[in-house]
């Protein structure tokens, strides 16, 4: 099969950590695989043509959106898939407008992040919600098929629901090459704070509203009138979000213990280094930076709301689940994950989300696809 495997773009994200191991698996398969992309630049996968719509990154991302789709559908008549799969939410409006009467071909959109964001506490607005839920209606509707990457995404969301029991979706959640993250993993810290005796905790995620950073800097300044310890958070942001937490830090009084990196190529020695791992998020699907932690065996504290989060850490047993609202029982978490004494691990529960029943999922899906 000829597969167009869209995404907006190749940042340092976990959905397009994901993307990449799409991308080999499905060549691995067999299959003619491409990555297409709206904006240029970043990482793709050795043997998959990689190919940009857009020369630039200018503009807001709603602009990026609108001025790939013309050039995404020229690719598409030139080039003739037999599917395209949009990869992340972000380029389903892109994939759905642009693929518009190109014969012969089969939508497929893999449903990356939840939806219904329903966590008491969640900032939304009527407007957005509206939004998300039209799109969910016009997603369902133009798909020959959708892929959730957690059950948790269909409930609340009617029309996914609904496609899941008429068997036009299926779930496949996402899992990670714990070999690979370990080997990566294998480099000096990264930073002076990671070979230090104080306790670094880290959190990965673009600075936006849905990974509750603001949240976490609450409960790291509760943490840090009991004891030492630093906050280290990657992840890609404009400078204004920058700002905001800098500024944010420096009224709680803890400034000088909060670091803001940016995006890194390679997390694993982030994570492999520090004391312990934080996922604050309001929602998510599957979190690709979870799974990473929990290879790499760090003591883990999760949002309850992070999508699969309390599924993947078996309601608590495999690390501590905490309401996102609440800063100081993130901060008595967190306190206990850093501690030696009282910190719970993973583990080898990353076993359960290896790569062969990941890729079966993904076989039994085009195998239905192509009947």
């Amino acid at each position: 099969m000829k597969i167009a495997l869209y995404v907006h773009a190749l940042a340092a994200t976990g959905v397009v950590r994901n993307v990449r191991l799409l991308a080999a698996d499905l060549t691995a398969q067999g299959h003619a695989v491409d990555l297409v992309t709206a904006l240029p630049g970043g990482s793709g996968v050795a043997g998959v043509p990689h190919h940009s719509l857009l020369g630039g990154s200018g503009g807001s991302r709603l602009l990026q959106k609108w001025r790939a789709m013309p050039r995404l559908w020229r690719w598409l008549r030139a080039t003739r898939p037999d599917l395209l799969i949009s990869a992340g939410n972000h380029g389903h409006l892109t994939a759905m407008l642009g693929s518009r009467a190109v014969p012969g071909l089969r939508r497929l959109y893999r449903i990356s992040n939840d939806l219904r964001r329903d966590a008491p506490g969640t900032p939304k607005g009527l407007a957005s919600t509206a939004g998300r839920a039209l799109m969910a209606w016009l997603l369902a509707a133009d798909a020959d098929h959708l892929v959730l990457v957690s059950p948790i995404l269909a409930q609340g969301v009617s029309p996914f629901a609904r496609a899941l029991a008429d068997g036009r979706a299926s779930v496949i959640e996402n899992a990670i090459d714990a070999g690979a993250a370990r080997k990566r993993a294998e480099a000096p810290p990264p930073h002076d704070w990671l070979a230090q005796d104080v306790p670094v905790i880290l959190a990965i995620g673009r600075l936006a509203p849905q990974k509750n950073f603001g949240m976490l800097l609450t409960a790291f300044a509760a943490l840090r009138r009991e004891r030492p310890a630093r906050l280290i958070i990657l992840g890609e942001s404009r400078d204004s979000a920058c700002r905001v937490l800098r500024q944010q830090a420096e009224a709680l009084g803890v400034g000088a213990d909060l670091l803001l990196p940016g995006t890194v190529d390679n997390v694993f020695p982030w994570i492999a280094h520090a004391d312990a791992f934080i996922l604050p998020s309001w929602w998510e699907g599957s979190a690709n930076v979870l799974l990473e932690a929990m290879a790499l065996d760090r003591p883990l504290v999760a949002s309850r709301s992070a999508g699969n989060a309390a599924t993947l850490l078996d309601d608590g047993r495999y690390g501590l689940l905490v309401d996102p609202a609440n800063a100081d029982a993130m901060a008595r978490a967190l306190h206990l994950q850093i501690d030696p004494a009282t910190s719970l691990r993973p583990g080898n529960r990353i076993d359960a989300y290896g790569l062969a029943g990941w890729s079966d999922g993904w076989k039994a899906v085009l195998a239905r696809i192509s009947r």
